[in-house]
């Protein structure tokens, strides 16, 4: 482990903690629908990098196409760019075949430069219409939280 003495605060759903600012957030975070539900939708937001040089848009393009080379029969549905909170998107639906059956995923990436975030919706077999606008609707629903800073208030 790398030695720092600078250490940033880093949030997540739970509470806070503070970590060396040389360390990188690879946290992914996964969920499902609730019990009962026997649609099987999944849904995760995992965290990349923009590597230096690169722009959003040639990050997503790539992105985006290695998914055609490492996934099965894979097959582009849909590709558009959009913005969302004055930040530029890139988004994607595709199909693919699992050793489980056929997966069909719906994919946001969210630049956040030099970040981005990776919003992710998998449905078993085909998604459904009505799933595309929830998921659709679900992932228009981000808001980017502050940052936490580091530092305590001055008692008086």
């Amino acid at each position: 482990m790398a030695a720092s003495n600078e250490l940033a605060i880093f949030q997540f759903n739970e509470g806070t903690i503070e970590l060396p600012t040389v360390w990188k957030d690879l946290s992914v975070l996964v969920l499902s629908a609730a019990d009962g539900d026997q649609s099987g939708v999944s849904f995760t937001i995992s965290r990349d990098v923009i590597p230096w040089g690169m722009s959003f848009s040639q990050f997503a393009e790539r992105e985006i196409a290695s998914l055609s080379k490492q996934l099965k029969d894979y097959v582009q549905i849909n590709q558009d760019t959009d913005v969302l909170n004055s930040h530029d998107t890139a988004s994607s639906e595709f199909s693919w075949s699992s050793p489980q059956g056929p997966i069909h995923q719906l994919m946001m990436l969210l630049d956040l430069n030099p970040k981005v975030l990776v919003f992710t919706a998998t449905v078993p077999g085909n998604m459904t219409d009505e799933q595309r606008q929830q998921i659709q609707g679900l992932m228009g629903t981000f808001q980017l939280r502050e940052p936490a800073t580091a530092g305590r208030a001055a008692v008086e």
